[in-house]
């Protein structure tokens, strides 16, 4: 009897940390459907889309979603982990001065749709959401223009490598 109360304790601590390495895999997101704003790229093809938020006061955050398939492609600099999140201010600040993305040209053909986001938040509330590829170069895309490309690459990975992991697998944005 003692044996089998031991047997299916071990079982069910197996279960439990099978359950929670899926999710830290799949985390599980809950979010309204997000639209973008649609935008007109300066004469330069350059745009940021967050340049008129001020993130210098308030309960900000950003939440970078990274598919475990594209873990593998992340920076070395960037702590390899599906959910990463940052509060502090001044470096949500700092990413936002340096989220300046190009379109280089009319012709990339898209080849993959990835899962992997990006995710501001002004005094807790969503402000802008974009898909996000992270790798040799950090691209986002837009409905109305596609792929873009970052600028600032090595600014922009120097911020994200001091995200901290977000370990509970299920968050909700609103």
């Amino acid at each position: 009897m003692k044996k089998r109360r031991i047997v299916v304790l071990f079982i069910c601590f197996l279960v439990a940390c099978t359950s929670y390495f899926w999710l830290f895999l799949n985390p599980i997101i809950i979010h309204k459907p997000y639209v973008q704003n649609v935008f007109s790229l300066s004469s330069n093809n350059l745009y940021n889309p967050i340049d008129t938020i001020d993130f210098t006061q308030g309960e900000n955050k950003i939440i970078i979603y990274t598919n475990w398939e594209c873990l593998q492609f992340l920076p070395k600099k960037v702590k390899g982990w599906t959910l990463l999140e940052c509060t502090n201010n001044k470096i949500i600040e700092k990413v936002k001065n340096n989220f300046v993305f190009e379109k280089v040209s009319e012709d990339i053909v898209e080849t993959t749709d990835f899962d992997s986001r990006i995710f501001f938040f002004k005094n807790n509330m969503l402000v802008f959401s974009s898909k996000m590829e992270m790798d040799e170069s950090i691209s986002l895309h837009f409905k109305n223009t596609g792929w873009t490309f970052a600028t600032n690459y090595d600014e922009l990975i120097s911020s994200f490598s001091v995200f901290r992991p977000i370990y509970f697998p299920i968050i909700k944005i609103d």
